[in-house]
C-alpha cells in the first residue's frame, strides 16, 4: 500500500512568460500550456488556478488583488474578478483578433485594459477588461509592448518600430527609431518624465519627451533584453542568460549583471512591488531588498 503524491504546483518543465504583484506578498504568474498560478504568501505557497485552456499564456496584468486580465495565443484573453478563483473569457474581440498571438497586456489607473499582439494588433478595453475594440490597423508586424500614460500611449514592435498615440489611440504617428532591432518592452518611469524601451542584442532606448524622439544608451550587454519595469529607485530589465539590468531614474547609466553566478536562464517579464523585482521565464523568482535572489519551488 502506498500514499499519492500530490503533484507540485510548480515544476521543472514549467515556464512562465508573465508576472504581476499588485499587492503586499499577491504573486499572479502566468505561462506555458494555460498555466495560472498566484501566492498569497510572497512565494511560500502556490495554488494553481483553472484557466480553461492550453494555449500557451503570455501576460497577465493585475489592478488589485481581485482583478486581472491575461492574454495569450489564439487571440486568448481571460477575465478575473475575484482573484482568479474564477476565470471568464473576455467578450466582444474584434474580428481581426481572430486566431492571433497577444502578447502583453498592460493596465490604465482608470481600468482600461490595453493589449497588443500580432500582425498589427492593438486591442482596448475599459472596466478591467470588458467589451474589446480595436485601435490598430491589419499590418505585418508584430507590436510587443505598449505603455500608457495618461492618453499618451508608445508601441513598440519588430524592427526597430515606435509608433505613438496623443489621444488614446484614435489617431498613430510613426515615430523615428535609432535602430532596426526589434524592440520586446517599453515602460515609463515613476514620474512619467522618461520612456525606456528594450530589445534584441541589449537595445535600450530612452525618451525625454513623452515618445516624440528618442536616443540609443548604452546598456552594457549584447545580450537580449525582453523586458523593463521602472521601479522606485529608476529602472530594472531582464532579458537572455541571466541578465537583470538596473539603472538609476535617469536611465543614464545600465549596470548589467547575472542574477547569481551560475544562473542562465532567461526571463520575458519583470514588476517591481514594494521594493522587490518578481520575474517570470525559465525561472519564476524574486529579487528582495536585500537583493538576494530567491526562485520559487
Amino acid at each position: 500500500d502506498g500514499d499519492s503524491v500530490p503533484v507540485p504546483v510548480l515544476g521543472g518543465r514549467d515556464a512562465f512568460y508573465g508576472v504581476a504583484s499588485p499587492a503586499e506578498n499577491v504573486i499572479w504568474a502566468v505561462g506555458r500550456g494555460g498555466k495560472i498560478v498566484r501566492s498569497d504568501d510572497g512565494g511560500r505557497k502556490w495554488a494553481r488556478q483553472a484557466s480553461a485552456t492550453g494555449a500557451n499564456l503570455q501576460s497577465i496584468t493585475a489592478w488589485d488583488s481581485a482583478r486581472a486580465v491575461v492574454v495569450g495565443n489564439d487571440a486568448t484573453v481571460l477575465l478575473s474578478a475575484d482573484g482568479g478563483r474564477t476565470w471568464q473569457a473576455g467578450a466582444g474581440l474584434p474580428s481581426e483578433a481572430e486566431g492571433r498571438k497577444l502578447i502583453r497586456v498592460r493596465r490604465a489607473a482608470d481600468g482600461r485594459a490595453y493589449a497588443v499582439g500580432e500582425f498589427g494588433l492593438v486591442l482596448s478595453a475599459p472596466r478591467f477588461g470588458g467589451a474589446w475594440e480595436s485601435l490598430g490597423r491589419q499590418e505585418d508586424v508584430a507590436w510587443n509592448d505598449i505603455a500608457a500614460s495618461g492618453h499618451t500611449l508608445i508601441l513598440v514592435g519588430e524592427f526597430g518600430r515606435i509608433r505613438r498615440s496623443a489621444d488614446g489611440g484614435r489617431n498613430w504617428q510613426d515615430v523615428a527609431s535609432p535602430v532596426k532591432s526589434s524592440l520586446l518592452g517599453v515602460a515609463v518611469s515613476t514620474d512619467g518624465r522618461l520612456v525606456a524601451a528594450v530589445g534584441l542584442d541589449g537595445v535600450v532606448l530612452l525618451s525625454a519627451d513623452d515618445g516624440r524622439s528618442w536616443r540609443a544608451a548604452s546598456s552594457g550587454t549584447r545580450e537580449h533584453l525582453f523586458g523593463v519595469t521602472a521601479t522606485s529607485a529608476g529602472w530594472a530589465a531582464v532579458g537572455d542568460k541571466g541578465l537583470l539590468l538596473r539603472a538609476p531614474a535617469d536611465a543614464q547609466t545600465w549596470d548589467a549583471r547575472r542574477l547569481s553566478e551560475n544562473s542562465y536562464a532567461w526571463h520575458t517579464d519583470v514588476e517591481a512591488h514594494a521594493g522587490r523585482l518578481y520575474l517570470a521565464g525559465a525561472t519564476l523568482s524574486v529579487l528582495g531588498l536585500d537583493n538576494k535572489l530567491e526562485q520559487f519551488k
